[in-house]
Order: C-alpha cells, then structure tokens, then sequence
C-alpha cells in the first residue's frame, strides 16, 4: 500500500476520512487528532504508536460513556458519578504535557485496577467508541468537510489499553456499507426521534405497534440509546422507523449532552488528574497506630465534634482513623483508604447518609465492610430504612465510649486476632 501523505488528499472524502486513520497507524503516531464539521460536531481521537487510547464524542460524552457503561454485563452498579469519582484518584500518569486527559479513561482504569470493570470489558467500551467515531465520520463525510488537527503528544507511560486501529477501522467500515446498503445514510444513530404527528402515526399502525412505538420514542434518547434500552439490533430498529421518518411523522432532533456537573469537573489537566488527593480537615491517622498493618476505621460526619471524639475512642482502641466532613468526598475517600470499617452519619448537607450507604454497596469491593449509622434519631423508619441501604447496625447520638467500643470489637476484634 501506498502509504505517503498524498494518499490523504483523495478525491472521495469517505477514503480520505479512513486514509488518514490509516496512515496514522503505519506511521505509529503518538498523540491526538481533532476532527470537526460545520455544523459543530467535534471528536477526538488519542494514539499511541499508532493504536487508540481513546475516542470521545466532545458533543455528546456523557451520554456515549453512559451508554457504553450500560452496554457492558454486570456493571449496572457503574454509573457516571462513580467513574467520575474514580478519574479524580487515578494513578495512571498519561500525557506529559499540553493535552487534557480524557476523564472517562482515567475513571474506568481506575475502575479496572480495582477489579470493578474487567480489562476486556474495558478494551470493548473503548473500541466500540472508537468504531462508532469512525463510523460518524464516514457518515457526516458525505454531505460536510471534515478538519483534521493532529497534535503530537508524549506519554509518561504506555496506556494500560490500546485498541487496535485496523480492526476498529475495518469494524466501522463495514458498519456503514450495510447501513449504505439498507438506504439510511441519511439517517444518523445519534439522533433523536420525536414524533411530531401522533395521529397520523396512529392511523398508519395497529393500535400495539402505536403503543410500543410511544413507549420506545419519547424524544428523550437517540437512536443508539433506544436499540441499547430495548435490546434491538441498531440498524433493523432504525430501518423499521425509516418510512415515518421520511414522512416526517417521526423527526430526528438532536439532544444536548447529559448535565452531570459531578462528571464534567473531573475532565481536569494532567497534573491535576494525579496529584495526591489533600487529607480532610480533621483526617487524622492515630498516633497508637502499633503498625501499618492495623484496622482502619473511617467515620463520616460533618460534625467536628462527633469527628473528633470518634478519633479519640477508635485511636484509644490501637485502631487507624480517619475523618470525612465533607459527604460529596466520602467515596472517592473511602475508594482510595479501603476501611475495615465505617462509621456513617445519616443527616448531612449535599447528600445525606442513605444515598451515601447505598453507593458503598453499589461496589463489589464494599460489599461485606460493616457500615453503623449514626444518627440522632432512633424511629423504627429509620431502623428499616437503613437496613434496606445495606447498613450493618444502628447507633444512636449522641454517642458514648461504651456502644462504639462495643462496635469496634463486634466487628474487627476477630479479623485483627486473625491477622
């Protein structure tokens, strides 16, 4: 194959877009590609020697990353916040300067290291955004320009997973033939439809087909999001809706990206992606600590005095403690410390104790770490409540030296002997 640059100025612009992947993969690049068109969509694409790190949709992230998420068995528990929260204590070093790494990476390798996601369910959410990139650019390729900038960047380390530029290529390439092939060039999967005439819909359908079609079609997910949510195949569920959409019974919309403000802080610089997380303002380790090897017990609760007299009973006991004030830091805090046990406020501002309790569960990792309520409260609702969330036991405020002794024993006195 001729693989020098005039290949990237051929006449079809389809052969240009892959042309230019191609090229890219002999050439072995390092480093990042914007692709955009008129019409204000935008992606980008990271290499490494020539493989891909990772694709992202900069007009729909969100809901590219919630989808992949949901498409992957056994992950139900793996929303966006907690891949979020995931990205903000990554260790992995990325790029060495000048390019923002991509949160979404960062959280799921995160993820993977804390055996949450596995490595091939990960490399499989990542070529199947790479071959959807693709698949967007040949299809926008036939009606608009694409601009190409490429950038070449250094890593501090290989990316813990590659994806194979050739493969995703031919993969894409052979998506958009039978999508060609079937008359739905014109139709984009990452558009909405919306019905617009419902009684027209109804008069041409059967009264169960009018129902489904209602149920499935709110205007609320892209074509993408619905084949996921119903379990169809993408391409027989859109050729099944192409006579109302050329109609104009059903019309394709675009959708704003999801508005997480949890996930799109985190898309943060390098240097801030793997700097040390700071301690919290009460976090303390306990000076009775005999070794590194003791129990850590973690109490979360934005009372400094609770906090506090909570560090003198469990340091008093030859336990390691640390304090949580501040609730929206309690899992990416207990993710990175890995409590033996934890101590749990259920009245805090921002989020309160029973959300908190139920996505320390959401993780396999979490699943048997006792969790005792603290609460002011001592009402049968709040009792079954917290059990529901996955709570381990119930303790009434204001606390004494007696019950959360009696916790400590109950619950880490035989796994420290036994250790």
């Amino acid at each position: 194959m001729n693989n020098d640059l005039r290949y990237l100025t051929a006449a079809d612009p389809q052969r240009d877009a892959i042309g230019r992947f191609q090229y890219l993969s002999w050439g072995e690049f390092t480093g990042a590609v914007d692709i955009s068109v008129g019409s204000g969509q935008s992606w980008e694409m990271v290499f490494y020697q020539g493989q891909i790190v990772w694709s992202l949709d900069l007009t729909q992230p969100n809901r590219l990353w919630q989808r992949l998420l949901r498409a992957g068995v056994g992950y139900e528990h793996i929303d966006l916040e907690l891949l979020s929260q995931a990205a903000s204590f990554s260790t992995w070093k990325g790029l060495a300067a000048g390019r923002e790494v991509c949160w979404q990476y960062q959280g799921g390798v995160a993820l993977m290291l804390l055996s949450e996601i596995k490595s091939a369910e990960l490399t499989a959410m990542l070529a199947r955004a790479a071959q959807e990139t693709i698949f967007d650019l040949l299809q926008y390729s036939q009606g608009q320009k694409l601009h190409f900038r490429t950038q070449a960047e250094i890593f501090h380390e290989r990316p813990p997973i590659l994806i194979n530029t050739e493969e995703v290529i031919a993969q894409a390439e052979a998506s958009w033939q039978e999508w060609q092939a079937q008359k739905l060039g014109n139709i984009s999967p990452s558009k909405t439809p919306a019905i617009r005439h419902p009684v027209q819909l109804y008069r041409q359908t059967t009264p169960i087909i009018y129902q489904n079609l209602v149920q499935v079609i709110t205007g609320k997910q892209t074509l993408r999001e619905i084949a996921l949510e119903i379990n169809e195949d993408l391409l027989l569920l859109t050729r099944s809706l192409t006579r109302y959409i050329q109609t104009g019974i059903i019309e394709l919309i675009d959708l704003p990206d999801l508005k997480l403000a949890a996930a799109e802080s985190k898309r943060l610089p390098v240097a801030r992606a793997i700097e040390k997380q700071p301690p919290a303002s009460v976090s303390t380790l306990s000076p009775l600590a005999p070794t590194a090897q003791s129990k850590l017990v973690i109490c979360i609760d934005d009372n400094p005095q609770i906090c506090e007299s909570m560090r003198s009973i469990v340091t008093d006991a030859g336990y390691r403690y640390i304090a949580i004030q501040d609730p929206i830091q309690a899992l990416p805090r207990l993710l990175e410390n890995k409590p033996d046990l934890i101590f749990l406020d259920l009245i805090m501002p921002k989020i309160n104790g029973y959300e908190i309790c139920g996505q320390i569960r959401r993780i396999s990792a979490f699943a048997q770490i006792p969790i005792v309520v603290l609460t002011g409260k001592d009402g049968l609702l709040d009792r079954v409540r917290s059990k529901v969330v996955g709570a381990s036991e119930f303790t009434c405020k204001p606390i004494t030296r007696s019950a959360i002794e009696a916790s400590l024993h109950k619950y880490l006195s035989m796994t420290a002997s036994a250790s």
